[in-house]
């Protein structure tokens, strides 16, 4: 008998979605908070390219939980008709 791993990242739960989309939203707008000096200078700099990447990284990230969310939704509820 096979001990079955579920990945959160190929197969993720609603309750996975929802979790990660908020933590993602909450870090970008701290993220942006911080690097504008709550607003008080311009986002674009070359001395926060790093944050750049950050925040680039962890939105692929979120993209890709979302994207197999609804691609695991969608064969989920295919196999059910037939």
């Amino acid at each position: 008998m096979e001990t079955v791993k579920r990945n959160f990242i190929k197969n993720p739960t609603r309750k996975n979605l929802i979790l990660f989309t908020l933590l993602w939203f909450v870090g970008i707008f701290l993220l942006t908070l911080s690097t504008t000096d709550i607003f008080s200078e311009s986002f674009f700099q070359k001395k926060h390219i790093m944050i750049y990447f950050l925040m680039i990284g962890s939105t692929i990230a979120t993209a890709k939980i979302q994207i197999n969310y609804w691609k695991n939704k969608n064969l989920n509820s295919h196999s059910n008709v037939e």
